[in-house]
C-alpha cells in the first residue's frame, strides 16, 4: 500500500514535466529503419515526442528479439530504453537535451519511458 502511494506521488511530480513536454503535432513518428535515424539524428531528438517514437521502435526491436518476454518487462524495457536515449542525447550534445543535468535527463528519460507505454500499449505488443 506505501509503495502505491510512493509511486502515485513520484508520478504527480512529473506531471508539470509531461505537460510541458507536449508537441502540438497530433501523430507520433516512428521510424521506418535505422537508417532513417541516422540519416536525421538531430530530428529525431528535437523532442520528447520524437525521443517516444525511437523508444517504441527499439522497444519492438527488443520484443522481436526476445520474444519471451512479459508484458511487465516489455514495458521496463522501453523505459531502460528511454533513459539511455535521453543519457546519448546528453552525452553527444544533440537535440533538446543537450544542455541537460543528470536530474533533469533521468526525469526526462522516465517521462519519456512512460509516453511510449501510453501512446503504443507495449504491454500488448506481439512478435
Amino acid at each position: 500500500m506505501l509503495m502505491k502511494k510512493l509511486i502515485m506521488f513520484f508520478l504527480l511530480l512529473l506531471f508539470p514535466l509531461m505537460l510541458l513536454a507536449q508537441q502540438d503535432s497530433t501523430s507520433i513518428p516512428v521510424p521506418g529503419s535505422i537508417i532513417d535515424i541516422f540519416s536525421d539524428l538531430k530530428g529525431w531528438f528535437a523532442s520528447t515526442t520524437a525521443v517516444a517514437g525511437l523508444t517504441i521502435f527499439f522497444t519492438l526491436l527488443v520484443v522481436k528479439i526476445w520474444k519471451t518476454i512479459t508484458a511487465i518487462w516489455k514495458q521496463i524495457v522501453a523505459l531502460v530504453i528511454a533513459l539511455i536515449l535521453m543519457f546519448a542525447g546528453n552525452i553527444a550534445n544533440i537535440g533538446f537535451m543537450a544542455e541537460f543535468t543528470v536530474f533533469t535527463t533521468i526525469a526526462y528519460g522516465i517521462t519519456v519511458g512512460f509516453m511510449a507505454n501510453g501512446l503504443y500499449d507495449l504491454k500488448n505488443a506481439t512478435k
